[in-house]
């Protein structure tokens, strides 16, 4: 009992862990010293105050989009208050966002509802040290350890370049920042001083809406890049699935390959448009739309099918619900 009681109290609370003398660590450490960004003596000492978390990794494995329904999955994000303050925020916070459209071509409350489903507008940015988020699932992860201990890189090489203190930064179990949820390497390549007041400050709504929307155009082009004044979703029926591959994470198909299969589409499109079929899981049936593009680059900033629908309900939601508040 003594042991099992050791642990349960391991798994469910952070422990002080020398990641400094991990096998991984000399690779890490011979790098970014060689890059000229730290000194060996300060990476030791990084390492050894990184805490294990093992929570952190359960919690990435049985995230909501991995383990729920779609009506279960949507009753976290589309409710009243986040549909209310999402058109709160856009009100708040309109010149930016209008600025942001006229530069990327994102409807502002797409990117509004990215920030309401990620931090809710700024109100839960994550109560982990990034530092714990990234050593645990870059060390210790069973399945996905090389994305986060790249992720861990990127995030020391962050703190050097922006003056950030590694050992306070706090952010969500996969360590992510800030409203917009970047992980490191998207907060060095995509973040931007969208206020222009010398710092990229993803905790700031300015910098984070207008990160937000470069993030969907520049992130991948082709095929997952935001095309703008173009459409995201539209329900459908499906006739036969024979040979239709469902949620893919790129739009694979022509709709002309699709269209004999598929019925109830409240739109022309071209034969040639690029698309993707989506299936919601009802429980006790099945949801189908088809996905354009716009979809797949939302689907870039989280690669789970409910993730992106839950996305473009609530911008949908939340443009109406503006529209609704306008005098």
């Amino acid at each position: 009992m003594k042991h099992l009681s050791c642990l349960l109290i391991l798994l469910c609370t952070s422990v002080q862990a020398d990641y400094s003398a991990h096998p991984k660590a000399a690779g890490l450490i011979d790098e970014l010293v060689g890059s000229g960004h730290y000194s060996k003596g300060e990476l030791l000492h990084i390492l050894r105050e990184a805490r294990q978390n093992p929570k952190l990794i359960e919690t990435e494995q049985k995230a909501p989009e991995k383990t729920r329904t779609w009506p279960e999955y949507r009753a976290i994000f589309l409710d009243d208050w986040r549909i209310r303050k999402g058109a709160e925020y856009l009100r708040t916070h309109r010149e930016t966002f209008a600025r942001a459209q006229a530069s990327y071509g994102i409807p502002p409350a797409l990117v509004a509802a990215i920030i309401g489903v990620e931090t809710r507008y700024g109100g839960y940015t994550g109560p982990h040290r990034v530092l714990d988020s990234l050593a645990t699932q870059g060390f210790d992860h069973p399945t996905r350890s090389t994305f986060f201990f790249s992720e861990l890189k990127h995030f020391l090489l962050l703190c050097k370049e922006h003056g950030f203190d590694p050992l306070q930064l706090q952010g969500s179990y996969a360590g992510a920042m800030g409203l917009s949820q970047f992980m490191p390497s998207n907060y060095r390549h995509l973040g931007l001083d969208y206020d222009a007041n010398g710092a990229v400050d993803l905790w700031d709504n300015h910098d984070a809406i207008g990160s937000a929307a470069n993030y969907l155009v520049n992130f991948q082009s082709g095929k997952r890049a935001w095309q703008a004044n173009q459409s995201v979703a539209f329900p459908v029926q499906v006739r036969t699935l024979d040979g239709i591959e469902i949620n893919s994470k790129y739009p694979q198909y022509r709709w002309g390959d699709l269209k004999a299969q598929i019925s109830g589409l409240a739109v022309a499109l071209d034969d040639e448009q690029a698309v993707g079929l989506i299936e919601l899981d009802l429980g006790a049936s099945k949801a189908y739309w088809l996905g354009l593009p716009n979809f797949y680059s939302i689907m870039s900033y989280n690669p789970r099918v409910y993730y992106a629908m839950a996305v473009f309900q609530l911008s949908e939601a939340i443009a109406a619900a503006a529209l609704q508040s306008t005098p």
